[in-house]
């Protein structure tokens, strides 16, 4: 049995209020950097960190704060219960936090097992550590805070150096040669075409954009590579299809291929992204690769605050998101805010011509827009935000959604479109005003759309369907493109690299795709048929049990002209004519007058990169 220490008189060892304090700090700091190493694994093993550099010294600084906090609250309770001040249950309770801090990171196992485990390794580190009390006292006294000013240090000097190598990078760039257009692709992440008043919605959810669209040509039928974020981003940087792609649901884009950001580049442009969905599009998913300038997670308290483990599983709790504020709580950043951080970045180029990327996200679940537009298209109570978790845990088993839930959630997600319409118009107006409008190749677009009940799925990431490929897309090119056209011949976003090389005039070095702006070029011929692939790999984060109905695998997706072909992983097939049967109820594949079809369909799939992970065509 290990005995309890001792002072020199022989009297029990009691630490005093600013040594819990020390101790507390230590060890948070030492929790936060296992937090940091479980995350480095994670990278070097070839998988997505989802966290920003800057995280290697706000993880630990952040959790040593928070330790810190626990260190005040068990101070006040310990200096007048004396039994509370020595120094095992004091390493034992702040090894606890430690421990649990790093096993919350672990979202597979069960919460109470993750408390169960915390508690054995407190107590045994109060078992290992005693003996040594004095000793380590002296070590934390001056370590703790000294380890809190080196990480602040660390944060300065990096936010530093990174200014710097953007001037230095600005500063390299070629000349251009000849005046080149600015360029701005604008993505709203998550906006179906479906949902627009653009497109032809009951809901006038895209005034200025349908406005806009009198400047501009409009493409009518544009699909998405895939369901999701991150690699829908990437096919619209290296113009690749989807299953060529490095992207999964937690590996990068690699370096294999070259993106948009870094031709321009090349070719003399500056280049900033400013993303608000920064874990799907930050820099740990390889989509920044090119850009000089990159604005993704925010040094905010609430925003580092959520990479930490004992708060990850906080922000899940309703009465916490309503003291701190639901929009707060998502990992996201307003459209107002990237509007604002964009032109300033512009105004700064120095008048390079620039190329830059904006990400929206107020569209995205759990669709909460700012007021007025989070109830503007409905007059019950605010939706909830984790209704829409609910809403997915659900949809996966057997019970159906509520039809009432559904529709909230649908009155949401226009509120949150038109919001984005209203930044968009006032972005393109600023724009206007300061002259640089006139020089600008605008785009703007999304990677994916949303189901919400539609063949029984909802959310997106887990099916192939039109609800979510379709996508807007509205070209401004004063002087280089028509105004008030519209394009009715398929399109996809694996185009756009090589529309907009083509546009600026930018030497392709071999980027793939077909040039839209053969849409209205005199002398060019209409546009080539192309094949459409998309594509979705089983998401690992999806329950496998029980089986749910509406999951099928990895699947693959063709469209040549009107008719879509599925291939399912379950190995199902299903075929649709999307010019008669836009929500896709009849499957042809049965039907003998659409054989010869859907041979071709299954040969055109079988002609296109097959990618890991997916069964043979039949």
């Amino acid at each position: 049995m290990v005995q309890a220490p001792h002072q020199p008189g022989g009297a029990p060892l009691r630490w005093s209020f600013l040594d819990i304090l020390a101790a507390a700090t230590g060890f948070g700091v030492l929790a936060g950097l296992a937090e940091v190493l479980v995350h480095l694994v994670r990278r070097l093993s070839g998988r997505t960190m989802f966290m920003a550099p800057e995280h290697v010294w706000q993880v630990p600084f952040a959790d040593g704060l928070v330790f810190l906090g626990f260190g005040v609250l068990y101070a006040l309770i310990a200096v007048p219960v004396r039994p509370l001040r020595s120094p095992r249950i004091i390493l034992g309770f702040f090894g606890f936090l430690a421990a649990l801090a790093v096993l919350l990171l672990f979202e597979r196992i069960h919460v109470v097992v993750e408390v169960l485990l915390a508690l054995a390794l407190g107590v045994a580190l109060a078992r290992g550590l005693a003996p040594r009390a004095a000793a380590l006292r002296r070590l934390l006294r001056l370590g703790a805070p000294a380890a809190l000013l080196l990480l602040g240090l660390t944060g300065l000097s990096l936010h530093g150096l990174r200014t710097i190598r953007e001037r230095r990078s600005l500063a390299s760039l070629p000349a251009t040669i000849t005046p080149r257009p600015n360029i701005l692709l604008l993505v709203l992440d998550t906006v179906r075409a479906w949902n627009l008043g653009l497109y032809g919605y009951g809901r006038a959810t895209t005034p200025g954009l349908r406005e806009w669209a009198t400047r501009g040509v409009v493409f009518e039928r544009t699909l998405a590579p895939a369901p999701w974020t991150t690699l829908s981003h990437a096919v619209m940087f290296t113009g690749r299809h989807p299953t060529e792609l490095s992207v999964t649901w937690d590996r990068p884009l690699d370096r294999t291929f070259p993106t948009l950001a870094e031709t321009l580049a090349a070719a003399g442009y500056a280049t900033g992204g400013f993303v608000a969905n920064y874990t799907q599009t930050g820099r740990p998913t390889g989509l920044a690769r090119g850009f000089a300038h990159y604005d993704d997670y925010p040094l905010e308290a609430i925003a580092i605050l959520r990479r930490i483990g004992l708060f990850r599983r906080l922000a899940g709790v309703d009465r916490v998101a309503e003291l701190v504020g639901r929009r707060r709580m998502i990992e996201g950043r307003g459209a107002a805010f990237i509007n604002a951080e964009f032109l300033q970045w512009a105004g700064a180029t120095g008048g390079r011509p620039w190329f830059a990327f904006l990400n929206y996200y107020e569209a995205h679940g759990p669709y909460l827009p700012p007021a007025p537009f989070d109830t503007m298209y409905f007059r019950r109570p605010a939706p909830v935000a984790e209704r829409y978790w609910d809403l997915l845990v659900r949809a996966y088993g057997r019970p159906p959604v509520p039809v009432e839930d559904l529709a909230i959630s649908l009155d949401a997600y226009d509120g949150g479109i038109t919001y984005l319409d209203r930044q968009v118009d006032a972005l393109l107006k600023s724009l206007e005003q300061q002259g640089q409008l006139a020089n600008t190749i605008v785009v703007v677009t999304s990677d994916h759309g949303e189901l919400f009940g539609e063949h029984g799925v909802i959310a997106h990431g887990n099916n192939l369907y039109l609800q979510v490929l379709h996508v807007p897309l509205l070209l401004l090119a004063p002087g280089r493109a028509p105004a008030g056209l519209r394009v009715g011949s398929l399109a996809a976003l694996r185009d756009l690299p090589a529309t907009l090389l083509d546009m600026a005039q930018v030497p392709n070095p071999g980027v793939p795709g077909r040039s839209l702006a053969r849409s209205w070029s005199a002398g060019r011929g209409p546009l080539p048929g192309d094949t459409v692939l998309a594509t979705v790999d089983f998401n690992r984060l999806l329950p496998r049990w029980p089986p749910a109905p509406v999951l099928k695998g990895s699947m693959r997706s063709v469209v040549l002209d009107s008719l879509q072909y599925i291939l399912n992983g379950d190995g199902t097939e299903e075929l649709y004519h999307l010019g008669r049967d836009s929500w896709e109820i009849r499957n042809l594949v049965s039907l003998s007058d659409y054989r010869s079809d859907l041979d071709r369909h299954r040969g055109a799939l079988r002609a296109l990169p097959p990618g890991k992970g997916f069964g043979p065509v039949p």
